[in-house]
């Protein structure tokens, strides 16, 4: 193997290890998230989302690193290059780097599903606040000419 390839996959391992602390910060802010929707607190809600912004942009540059690595090993950026890359891994490394692959995967889609439930909370709120900004036109209110 060369160097650069060595270089590749160990960088690949670390933003592993990296991604699992950035996605259980992320875990515990749209977790929280799902909460302010449900109190209404609108500025606790903003601050959530901004304490969430920085960690989001770092995440999505860990991605576009581990491609670029996967790319550079000529392999798919996928599932499948990352298997190829964890089973050419010693033994003694292998086996940890696939338990931290998994509660990756696993980190992820806990986040997605917060995130999906948090989206339609956020459609149920806007629509909410804009059925009290503008009452719907054909209800038996009082109207004056």
């Amino acid at each position: 193997m060369t160097s650069a390839a060595s270089q590749h996959i160990q960088h690949f391992v670390r933003l592993i290890a990296a991604d699992i602390k950035r996605y259980q910060q992320l875990l515990i802010l749209v977790q929280r998230q799902k909460a302010l929707y449900l109190s209404f607190d609108g500025s606790e809600l903003s601050n959530n989302i901004k304490q969430q912004a920085p960690i989001l942009d770092q995440l999505n540059r860990s991605s576009s690193e581990r491609t670029q690595s996967m790319r550079a090993l000529g392999l798919p950026c996928n599932s499948a290059g990352a298997e190829k890359i964890i089973n050419a891994l010693p033994s003694h490394i292998r086996t940890q780097v696939k338990v931290q692959w998994t509660q990756l995967e696993s980190l992820v889609k806990q986040c997605h599903q917060y995130n999906q439930s948090n989206g339609q909370s956020s459609a149920a709120f806007h629509e909410l606040i804009s059925h009290i900004k503008q009452p719907v036109q054909h209800t038996y209110e009082e109207r004056t000419l």
